[in-house]
């Protein structure tokens, strides 16, 4: 027979347990997101995929982005590294990404789609180009907004990704406010609710 002080003990390290549990998916739940429509028109995350990975917001028509081709080419041909071509307005077909891919001999290895409402609001896509630079546990190294083509600053932020450099990552994105003060708040809770818990249980074993 087990006494009531085991199962008090068995209870509170099951129950803090399932909080600690809580609040790493809750943190987890709170990463920054970056879904798109891909070709088969169906909702994907670039955050699923391995590696370092460069995003391009584009608009098709947009010569700027145009511009940026050779480069992302280059650097796709020196680096190891997965590069998502997101067209910024959502079509009802993938046949503008295909005529984009096709007309400009793009890689069948890099990514096409469309930007969710939820990535355009996040990034704010009111202007295009814009490349993020991701590493291969999908933090932000760079966000690098519309400029001259430059191959020698994508280069620099890749190789930042790969060797991990992360005091040249871009802290507006890796120290989102709202993202920090959700997290504070599960803890908080969880914190309360396990002090919560063992008083009632060592009341129900005093007894």
């Amino acid at each position: 027979m087990i006494s009531r002080k085991k199962l008090s003990k068995i209870a509170i390290t099951s129950y803090f347990t399932f909080l600690l549990v809580l609040t790493i998916s809750g943190i987890k739940a709170s990463s920054i997101n970056i879904t798109y429509w891909d070709m088969n028109m169906e909702l994907d995350n670039v955050v699923d995929y391995d590696g370092v990975r460069i995003v391009v917001f584009f608009l098709p028509t947009c010569p700027h982005c145009i511009d940026e081709l050779p480069i992302l080419k280059q650097i796709d041909s020196n680096y190891t590294l997965s590069i998502f071509m997101l067209d910024i307005t959502l079509k009802s077909s993938n046949q503008s990404l295909i005529e984009f891919k096709t007309t400009h001999a793009l890689s069948d290895n890099w990514t096409f789609g469309y930007t969710s409402d939820d990535t355009n609001r996040y990034f704010d896509l009111n202007s295009v180009p814009r490349k993020v630079v991701l590493d291969n546990i999908s933090r932000i190294v760079d966000v690098i907004m519309k400029e001259e083509p430059n191959y020698e600053k994508l280069e620099s932020k890749v190789i930042d990704a790969i060797n991990h450099n992360t005091e040249n990552y871009n802290p507006d994105f890796n120290k989102d406010s709202s993202i920090q003060i959700r997290n504070l708040f599960i803890i908080i809770g969880v914190g309360v609710s396990a002090v919560v818990i063992y008083f009632l249980v060592k009341t129900l074993v005093n007894k």
